[in-house]
């Protein structure tokens, strides 16, 4: 039985207040046993999970003759803790004392990376397990459309907007959690690749913890394949030997340890152009960069309306904010942006937009 109220603060106080009222009777119509607890919650995301509280006591996780999953005290009371209602994945308790494939019902992880964003870019295994209508998909919010579109099964989509990171991780515990209580082969599907600055470790921690290990599919990572989508090598023989990777965010918000400037050394960062402009300012104030180092971001890096846009230390950050360009980007550093863009008559690369949605890059 799913109860789907309003999130208006007012009306689940009162929905609170008649539940505690009309206890006794509520217990009797809906079946729900005195010494357990339940959750339930709005699947299309509109509202706030709203829990029903019966038990005196903690009580272990258990699935009821309806198929539905009964939760502890602990669980709900963490549920409160948020504003969301997310219970904490430190309190939903296992399916098994021991990781296994899959669980007795038939539930199972798997991890899928989806690649840069074009369905072409997916691995065989990846677009077969998408093509399974009776998988829980549950997606990162900036895979692409395009990906998604292919999707046979339900797909739920996590909320992981700037600022409630957290919030959306808990969040994506829970769906597991609860797909795994219903049998179901729940495919985590990730951008790029699953182990590269994608959680992917983390979430496979976790669900060990759940009682189940899971499967991981890889994926093309936008590090390298982004870049060669927006015709910019991360070596080239002469001007590049080394290619390091970084992301723009570490743990809580923090910005990560700079790498010092070397000439012939590209950076890769990923899920970094939110921060643009003080990623420059460190580079050059603290890590020794020339303001005239070439800086490449490519956005949306294989879909349709994939963008590049080129500058430097300088500029970048000016004519990223001009064009408005915003995450999935992927930001390249380094004399190798310039290697294969159209110059001049001087010998000097164009700044600015030089690649909008299919145009072809500007080259050599």
């Amino acid at each position: 039985m799913n109860n789907f109220f309003n999130n208006s603060p007012c009306y689940g106080l009162l929905l609170l207040l008649a539940l505690v009222c009309c206890n006794e009777a509520f217990l009797t119509s809906t079946s729900i046993k005195s010494t357990t607890s339940r959750i339930s919650g709005d699947s299309n995301n509109n509202n706030l999970f709203f829990f029903i509280d019966t038990s005196n006591s903690h009580s272990n996780l258990g699935i009821n003759n309806n198929g539905e999953v009964e939760y502890s005290r602990e669980t709900i009371e963490s549920s409160k803790q948020n504003e969301w209602g997310i219970p904490s994945s430190a309190t939903l308790e296992p399916f098994s004392d021991t990781p296994k494939d899959a669980l007795g019902n038939g539930g199972r992880i798997t991890l899928v990376g989806s690649g840069p964003g074009d369905p072409d870019l997916l691995t065989v295994k990846a677009y077969k397990l998408l093509q399974d209508p009776d998988a829980l998909i549950i997606s990162d919010r900036l895979v692409s459309q395009e990906i998604l579109d292919i999707v046979k099964g339900e797909i739920k989509i996590a909320r992981k907007m700037p600022g409630c990171a957290e919030f959306a991780q808990e969040e994506i515990y829970f769906w597991t959690h609860e797909g795994l209580a219903a049998g179901k082969h729940v495919i985590r599907l990730k951008i790029g690749d699953p182990f590269v600055f994608g959680r992917g470790g983390e979430e496979v921690i976790q669900f060990r913890k759940f009682g189940v290990e899971s499967k991981v599919v890889p994926g093309v990572s936008s590090a390298f394949s982004a870049p060669l989508l927006a015709n910019i090598p991360v070596t080239h023989r002469g001007v590049s030997n080394q290619v390091v990777m970084c992301t723009g965010y570490g743990r809580e918000g923090t910005s990560p340890d700079l790498i010092q400037y070397h000439e012939e050394q590209t950076i890769v960062f990923l899920m970094a152009v939110g921060r643009l402009r003080q990623l420059c300012d460190r580079l050059v104030n603290l890590a020794g960069y020339p303001k005239d180092t070439p800086v490449g971001i490519i956005e949306r890096a294989g879909c349709p309306n994939q963008r590049t846009v080129v500058g430097n230390m300088q500029t970048i950050a000016d004519i990223a904010e001009k064009y408005n360009i915003q995450a999935p980007s992927t930001i390249v550093v380094g004399k190798v942006v310039d290697v294969l863009l159209e110059k001049d008559d001087d010998g000097m690369v164009m700044q600015g937009l030089i690649q909008n949605a299919s145009d072809k890059v500007m080259t050599v």
